[in-house]
This record gives C-alpha cells, sequence and structure tokens, in this order.
C-alpha cells in the first residue's frame, strides 16, 4: 500500500475524505484543477492572461502566460511534473499566488528569452459568482464534470513588453477571475469525437471544427461585464440559428452580482444575444444583448471591441503547435512566440476562443469586460459557413 503524502494544505481544518490532498477522489485521467486571470487597462493599450493547470492523476502541472498590445500577441506556455512540488504553484516562469482568498491574487511572468514579463495584483469587491455544476455524458463516458466561479475586479501592476512599460491601474483596468476543478476532457490529448478540436497531429492546426457525429454547428462562450457597481457573467450556447441550446457543459447560466454584497445577486432568465462578426470570418467585434432579471427587470448592453485581443490557443487550449494543455512533457518544458495578428494564416492558426476586450452601454452606465464567443461550423444566423477558418 503507497504511503500517504502529506501537503501544505493538509494543515488546514479542509479535509472531506480519509486521503491527502495529494489524491482527489477519482482515478479519471481528466480530473482536473484550472485558475485563469486577465486584465487590461481601459485606455486598450495592453491585456495581460494567465492559467495554470493541475492535473493530480497525470502528474502534471503547467502554466501560460501571455501578453497581447494592439495587432500582437505573446505566448509563454510551461509544464511540469506535479511531484513532489505539489503545492508550489510556479511552474518556470510562470507565478500564481493566492494572497488572500477569494478577493486578491498575483500573477507574474518571470523575465524570459520573448522579452515580455509583468507582475500584476488581481484585487475584487465581489463575491465569486458560483454556478451550477455541468455535467455532460456520451455513450456512458463523462466527457465533462465540472464546478467553477467567475469574479469580476480591477488590476494593478507593470507589464513590460520589449523594453516599454505599462502601468494597470485599479482605477483604469479590468479584471477577472475564472475557477473550476472537475473532469474535462479537453485535456491532454483528447479522444476523438470526444469534443471539438482540431486533429493534434496536425501541423499546423486550423481552426476548430465539429467532430465526427456532431455536424451542427454551435456558437457557445462566456460573458464578463464590470459597470463598478454591479456586474453581469453568464455563459451561453446557441445553435446554428441564434436561439439558445443545451450546453456541452449540461447548464447554461448567468447572473447579476453587485459589489460588496450590497444586494443579493440576481439569476438571469432570458438571454438574447446578436452579436456581429467581422465580415468573412469567425471573429466577433460588437454585442448587442438584452437580459432579463429574475426580479422583472430587464437591461441592454451594448458591446464593442476595444482594439485588443487574445486568442486561448496560444495558451495551449485546443492544442497549438503540438502543446496541448495537460500533456505531459517530462520534468520541466516551456516554449512561447511573439505573433502578428495582422497576418490571416497566423489568426486561421490560432481561432479556437478568444478574449475580447469590449467597452459596454447600458443606459448612462459606462462598463468594460470581456466576450468569449466560440463559433464552431456553419452558423446560417451570422453568415458563417462550415469553409470559413477563423
Amino acid at each position: 500500500m503507497d504511503e500517504v503524502v502529506l501537503t501544505a494544505a493538509d494543515e488546514y481544518l479542509h479535509h472531506q475524505t480519509v486521503a491527502s490532498f495529494e489524491q482527489v477522489t477519482t482515478t479519471d485521467r481528466n480530473w482536473t484543477e484550472k485558475g485563469y486571470v486577465v486584465a487590461y487597462d481601459t485606455s486598450g493599450q495592453v491585456l495581460i492572461a494567465v492559467g495554470i493547470g493541475k492535473y493530480t492523476n497525470r502528474d502534471v502541472m503547467d502554466a501560460f502566460a501571455g501578453v497581447a498590445v494592439p495587432g500582437r500577441q505573446w505566448n509563454v506556455r510551461a509544464s511540469r511534473e506535479l511531484r513532489p512540488d505539489i503545492d508550489v504553484t510556479t511552474v518556470g516562469p510562470v507565478v500564481w499566488d493566492v494572497v488572500k482568498p477569494p478577493t486578491i491574487n498575483r500573477v507574474a511572468l518571470m523575465p524570459n528569452e520573448l522579452d515580455v514579463s509583468f507582475d500584476v495584483t488581481f484585487e475584487s469587491n465581489f463575491a465569486p459568482i458560483v454556478g451550477r455544476p455541468g455535467i455532460r455524458r456520451d455513450r456512458g463516458i463523462t466527457g465533462n464534470h465540472t464546478i467553477r466561479y467567475f469574479q469580476p475586479g480591477r488590476a494593478s501592476g507593470e507589464v513590460t513588453v520589449e523594453g516599454r512599460t505599462y502601468r494597470l491601474d485599479p482605477e483604469r483596468s479590468y479584471a477577472y477571475k475564472d475557477r473550476s476543478w472537475g473532469i474535462r476532457a479537453m485535456t491532454g490529448i483528447p479522444l476523438p469525437g470526444a469534443f471539438w478540436f482540431s486533429d493534434p497531429t496536425g501541423t499546423p492546426e486550423a481552426g476548430l471544427r465539429p467532430a465526427p457525429g456532431r455536424p451542427e454547428g454551435v456558437l457557445h462562450g462566456y460573458l464578463n461585464f464590470n459597470f463598478g457597481t454591479w456586474a453581469l457573467s453568464s455563459t451561453f450556447t446557441q445553435g446554428p440559428d441564434g436561439r439558445p441550446v443545451a450546453s456541452s457543459t449540461g447548464v447554461s447560466e448567468g447572473f447579476v452580482v453587485f459589489a460588496d454584497d450590497a444586494r443579493p445577486r440576481l439569476r438571469i432568465t432570458e438571454l438574447e444575444l446578436d452579436f456581429d462578426f467581422w465580415p468573412n470570418s469567425r471573429r466577433a467585434r460588437s454585442l448587442q444583448a438584452h437580459v432579463a432579471l429574475e426580479d422583472g427587470t430587464s437591461r441592454e448592453i451594448h458591446c464593442g471591441w476595444r482594439d485588443l485581443v487574445y486568442y486561448f490557443r496560444g495558451g495551449g487550449y485546443f492544442g497549438y503547435r503540438g502543446w496541448w494543455q495537460g500533456g505531459y512533457r517530462g520534468p520541466l518544458d516551456a516554449a512561447g512566440e511573439v505573433l502578428d495578428l495582422t497576418d490571416k494564416p497566423t489568426l486561421d492558426e490560432l481561432y479556437g476562443c478568444e478574449e475580447i476586450p469590449v467597452e459596454c452601454r447600458c443606459g448612462d452606465e459606462l462598463g468594460y469586460g470581456v466576450m468569449e464567443p466560440w463559433a464552431i461550423g456553419a452558423l446560417p444566423r451570422y453568415g458563417i459557413t462550415e469553409d470559413m477558418i477563423g
């Protein structure tokens, strides 16, 4: 019988199973715990994105850090063996620190050969927006069973790109945090047909398409908007005709929340979304949203692009240049590149899901946020055809 391995977390009174925190309650290799922070200055000069993933049953911890300015994107990806440094949330040059749970996190990218780095603190006066667990099963196999929460916030710190330093100020920044854990099929190299994905052996990848057996198009994603005193967070899934359909994760929901717990959160009861896409592409540039709430009120929100974008594929989501999140890469490995976002082949290779900073209007109120529409397959409602790559 294996000896029990203790971690720093075992010192706290948080146990819920007869095991140490070195173990999880399932042997499923797709068990994953993730953290993600995005932040940008509201003048639209610079954006940073950081993600960390712990894959207990793969003995992997990986992370990525991205920086974007108008027209360019930098990616840094790193992976290491999880054990014996189970409690350490640093992977190569990428740092994820919990400073004051759940309201303050520090994320950093240490100096590296791409000449891009940052040290940024996320802080929030909103309670985390916790959704219901989502589950998706296909032919008896659980492909997704996760819980997650979003948290609106602000950022402070510095970002240095090729000798130029940008300052993120809490009064002139937007940020949000995304935490999730559970079983996710999109870790390591997924099984064909398990989800939408591009060929893991393809070089280069040519955009994401529906897997065999799932020919219908779908528009899926997240919305996170912050108006200062209140914020909105929601998942969404539309079918080819633009009408809401069941989410691939088994749940699609959203809330409006208020700063400093001034009022109870309100569940979104109706969400009508009308996206505008760039011509001949799958890339969204604006959104008109009608939001109905459980208290009988409604809000009309218009969002427009801020000339910044970060493409998740650069961080290893859905596979990028042979790098898949959760894939074992040995004791320590790292990769990265700087990309020209004005180059169409580069954009086609990157397409998968994009972090799109937007300026938002709701009546007389001004806010900022991100929209993350993921357009897969043919979507006649938006004039998107199957042959469009990205």
